[in-house]
Order: C-alpha cells, then sequence, then structure tokens
C-alpha cells in the first residue's frame, strides 16, 4: 500500500497514476529527492504527500526530544560564575606574588651587583672642608643629576650660610651710599638685594638638598618641604641619612657628563 505524491490518498502499488487525481506516481528515484518530514524517507523533492506513510509535507512533524537526566545535566551545567572568577582571582594573586618576588629577587641582586661595583667613595671631595666643599656647592648650583656626600653637603651649607650672611654686609653698605645719593630709590635698591640673597639661599639649598637625597637614594619628591620652615628641617634631618647605593643611576659625575665619558671610552 502506498498513497498518492499529490492528493495524498491510498493507492495500490501497481498503479502508475492515481485514479482519483490523475497524477503519474514517480517510482523511480533518480531525480532531486528530499526525506519526508515524518518518516525521513527520501521521495521526490515535489511530493506533496509522502507515498510511504502519507503525511503532508505542508506540515511539520515536531518530534520531542528526549528530557535529560540529572545526570546529564551535571555534566553539562555549566560551573557557577562566582566560583570561576574566584578560581581566576586567586591565579591573578599567585601570578602577581611571583612577579613581585622576582622583582624583589632580581632588586636585591643589582643592589648587590651595585655595592660590588661601586668606583666612587662616600664624598666627591677626597677631604671635605669648609673651603673645598663650599666650592663645589657653588659649582654645582644649577645640577641636581648627581649625587653629593653627606659631609660635603653639611660642610657647603654650613659655608653657604656663612656666605649669605657676610654678603648682606656690603649689600646694607651699598644701601646706605644709595640711600645718601638716590634717597627715592634706596628702599627698592633694598628689597631688590634682599630678594637677591633669598633667591641665591633657597636656590643652592635645593639643588644641595636634591643631590643629598641622591646619595641618600630618598625621594627628591621631599625637597618640596623645605618651602615651610618645619619642612626644611625636616629634610636637613633627612639629610644627615647615610649613603646608600642599591643602583647606580646617580654617582658624582652629572648624567651628560658621564654619558660623554662613557661615548669617548673606546671600544674593546
Amino acid at each position: 500500500m502506498v498513497y498518492c505524491q499529490r492528493c495524498g490518498r491510498k493507492l495500490d502499488e501497481a498503479h502508475l497514476h492515481c485514479p482519483y487525481c490523475g497524477v503519474l506516481q514517480e517510482r523511480e528515484l533518480d531525480g532531486e529527492k528530499k526525506p519526508c518530514r515524518k518518516c525521513e524517507e527520501k521521495i521526490p523533492v515535489n511530493s506533496n504527500y509522502c507515498p510511504y506513510c502519507g503525511h503532508d509535507q505542508a506540515i511539520f512533524e515536531y518530534r520531542e526530544t528526549p528530557r535529560e537526566t540529572e545526570e546529564d545535566k551535571a555534566k553539562i551545567t555549566p560551573e557557577p560564575k562566582f566560583e570561576k572568577d574566584a578560581q581566576d582571582l586567586a591565579e591573578l594573586i599567585d601570578q602577581i606574588r611571583a612577579e613581585n618576588e622576582k622583582y624583589l629577587a632580581k632588586r636585591q641582586a643589582d643592589a648587590k651587583a651595585a655595592q660590588e661595583k661601586r668606583t666612587f667613595g662616600k664624598n666627591e671631595n677626597p677631604e671635605p672642608n669648609l673651603i673645598a666643599s663650599t666650592k663645589l656647592m657653588l659649582r654645582d648650583t644649577f645640577r641636581t643629576d648627581k649625587r653629593m656626600g653627606r659631609a660635603d653637603f653639611w660642610w657647603g651649607y654650613l659655608g653657604i650660610t656663612m656666605l649669605t650672611v657676610l654678603l648682606t654686609f656690603p649689600l646694607a653698605l651699598i644701601v646706605q651710599i644709595w640711600q645718601a645719593v638716590a634717597p627715592g630709590s634706596a628702599m627698592m635698591a633694598m628689597e631688590i638685594m634682599v630678594y637677591f640673597l633669598m633667591c641665591f639661599y633657597i636656590l643652592e639649598m635645593f639643588t644641595g638638598l636634591i643631590r643629598r637625597f641622591r646619595d641618600a637614594e630618598i625621594p627628591v619628591l621631599y625637597v618640596v618641604l623645605a618651602l615651610t620652615v618645619v619642612g626644611e628641617i625636616i629634610c636637613l634631618f633627612l639629610a644627615t641619612r647615610p649613603q646608600k647605593v642599591t643602583n647606580l643611576d646617580y654617582t658624582f659625575e652629572a648624567q651628560n657628563k658621564k654619558r660623554q665619558n662613557d661615548q669617548n671610552k673606546p671600544d674593546r
């Protein structure tokens, strides 16, 4: 028993034409084919009905998928998101800890190598004193890219302070002479000289502290504390720290001069 491919009525297999609608029944499937929507047998592509089960091809055959068992759900149930995030966070923390330990180990190794490679002493002057250290302080007035030893700094600081005080006497004499010659502008001249002495002292103190902080490896940002009276005392207290060498970024030689010397060294 088969079914008409057009009207879906039952036919004998011997009938090549449907007695109801007269359509020729394609028994050979040499042409283009499609699967039946119900029995999935191969049928002619233009068939309205399946010749094997009689199912209307215009009607979709719904098949209910078998329900998942609890075991299947357990197999495909994704891991809760918060547990995965916690695991990722733990892995990230372990990675950061490992990187930090590696960095600290490298830092200690570099510090040890720097101590072994150090070729400069505690101070730039072989024998720091008031005159030599003051000259060094004046010579490096505008330099902040080098170190300054503790003894050189304190002798130089004392020398700059004494020099500032000594300069007040000739400047006061100049102001008196100026007042006798041009009384109207004497006050302005005195203010200019006072500003000059203040700028001279502050500049020497700031650059000297920066170089001293380089030598003790103290963050140079602390120098801004010197803008206040209490902060200046704190900076001077920090300047008593001993020399520290964990790297060779700064030496008693200015950076630009150091680069020039490195460039002038003959290649081995």
